[in-house]
Formats: C-alpha cells, structure tokens, sequence
C-alpha cells in the first residue's frame, strides 16, 4: 500500500503553507498561491524556502552605465 505524504513548507513572505509535492528537487521553483510570490526550494531536509531573486529591469540602466555604439 502506498502511503501518500503530501510535503508542505511555508511561505517566507506570508507564512501560507505551500504544496512541495512528492519528489521535492533543490532549485525547483513554486508560486504561493495567497501573495503571488515566487519562491525556490534551498534546503531539502528540512525543506527550507527562500524568496525567488528576479532582477528588476528597471534596475539597471543602460543610458547612464553604457555608452551606446
């Protein structure tokens, strides 16, 4: 008989409890579905979450950094 283990972890933004899945990989990307965060599984024993880094564009700009050619 298969025992079905549902993994959760929580969300380090909200605390929302999200969904890992049965076979949990390190670098494996997740949505919390309460803050629309996007997240990344780091550590798998114990899962540990980490918000996703995701540059902003706006971030940088190239007018003032760069000289066009």
């Amino acid at each position: 008989m298969k025992v079905n283990k549902k993994r959760t972890s929580r969300c380090p933004s909200c605390g929302e409890r999200i969904s890992i899945g049965e076979r949990p990989k390190i670098g494996q990307y997740l949505l919390c579905s309460i803050c629309d965060e996007k997240v990344e599984i780091i550590n798998l024993d114990p899962i540990v979450l980490d918000l996703l880094f995701v540059p902003d564009e706006t971030e940088y700009s190239f007018d003032e950094d760069w000289e066009r050619y």
